[in-house]
């Protein structure tokens, strides 16, 4: 019978006097000590032998981690070599420190298999500031209570920050875990749920007379005409802040209207492909007059703008509106969704809209982009945009 999380947390640290070994599958099982000690193991046959490779010890290694390691170990099995070679590494060290264990983290893994986005967030929080955290000292000698005086300093600055930072940790350690770089961390007997506060789950939907306000303080705010203009195409195309943001000089056909997001700008690693509609069409001509290949460049020319100055440019716009309520740049995307639905526009142009494969069959034979109903969509919701901004004034 397969394991679960809460049969080990109800025999962890308890008088024991079941079978010393229980399976959960394709080799991996759990070793019980008669006092409740508990290690993850992963049995297998080499060379006609029985052989056994032990993982981790529970709690500091979960069962997801223990599966997910077993799964690694098992492709090398069936491709005939020999799982212990999984762990000859040659900065293997039980002595590695926080620094140590991101960095390796990062270089191995992060950098070489995900995503530019996903990469650039995990610098942005857990190696920006915990890569100086506990100098000099091993992470197997960081106890518990230490990981938590960390966190709570950490909640005094940003609580949601705190605890995405501690998410973002548990996966780098638990990554060094699974390869024995570290034999123990205590960090991962703590839940998110006991750091800082859950990232709300967007709902708010603008109104057009909303959505003229922040247009009206982005124009009379202070900041580059780069990053002005970037929020304001963000507010009029609801696209994600990244793919505009990144956004070079070649991605835009001023001929045939069309804007490409290559799959290296987007969330789902898909081409977009968006109209240059009437509205955009003189915003994207004044950027290519004044930038060179960055169309949203920071300080340095040559360089995009980053995410953290464009969300603190958003955060600033959004303190000086009192009384207005808490918004984010995000928040375009669903408004374009739901301001267009109630004008009628069918929901497979909207989807295309916000860069999303159509879903089913569709996805796989469909390819069309709907280019012109998307043109007609994203035009009247600047009309209407416009007004709400003329009549404001």
């Amino acid at each position: 019978m397969a394991l679960s999380d809460t049969k080990l947390r109800s025999l962890h640290g308890k008088p024991y006097t079941g079978s010393p070994e229980l399976s959960d599958g394709d080799g991996l099982g759990v070793r019980i000590s008669p006092l409740g000690a508990m290690a993850f193991q992963f049995r297998f046959r080499w060379d006609g032998k029985a052989q056994r490779i032990s993982l981790g010890k529970y709690p500091a290694m979960g069962l997801k981690d223990a599966r997910a390691l077993v799964g690694e170990l098992r492709l090398l099995y069936d491709k005939g070599i020999n799982p212990r070679t999984y762990f000859d590494m040659e900065h293997a060290s039980s002595d590695l420190t926080v620094k140590q264990c991101l960095a390796t983290w990062m270089d191995d893994y992060v950098r070489k298999q995900l995503r530019t986005n996903t990469i650039n967030l995990y610098e942005a929080i857990v190696v920006k500031h915990m890569t100086d955290a506990f100098k000099g000292r091993p992470v197997n000698s960081i106890s518990v209570k230490d990981w938590i005086s960390f966190f709570s300093a950490q909640e005094k600055a940003s609580q949601k920050r705190a605890r995405m930072m501690l998410i973002q940790a548990k996966s780098a350690f638990s990554w060094c875990l699974r390869r024995q770089l570290i034999d123990r961390c205590e960090i991962m007997r703590i839940e998110p749920k006991d750091v800082g506060q859950r990232s709300e789950t967007g709902e708010r939907v603008l109104t057009f007379n909303e959505l003229a306000q922040i247009w009206i303080a982005i124009e009379r705010s202070r900041a580059s005409p780069a990053n002005k203009l970037l929020h304001q195409l963000v507010m009029m195309w609801g696209c994600r802040l990244s793919e505009l943001r990144l956004a070079l000089r070649p991605e835009f056909d001023m001929k045939d209207l069309i804007w490409t997001v290559p799959k290296e700008h987007s969330k789902m690693g898909n081409i977009i492909r968006r109209p240059i509609f009437s509205q955009a069409e003189p915003i994207i001509e004044k950027l290519m007059d004044a930038y060179d290949n960055v169309m949203f460049p920071g300080h340095d020319l040559n360089e995009p703008l980053s995410i953290s100055a464009a969300n603190r440019y958003i955060g600033r716009i959004r303190d000086d509106m009192e009384g207005f309520g808490y918004w984010r740049a995000h928040d375009f995307r669903r408004t374009v969704v739901t301001r267009l639905s109630e004008e009628g526009v069918a929901p497979h142009v909207t989807e295309k809209m916000m860069g999303h494969d159509l879903a089913g069959v569709m996805a796989v034979y469909n390819k069309h982009d709907w280019l012109d109903e998307q043109r007609k969509g994203y035009e009247l919701f600047a009309d209407k945009l416009y007004w709400h901004i003329k009549n404001f004034k």
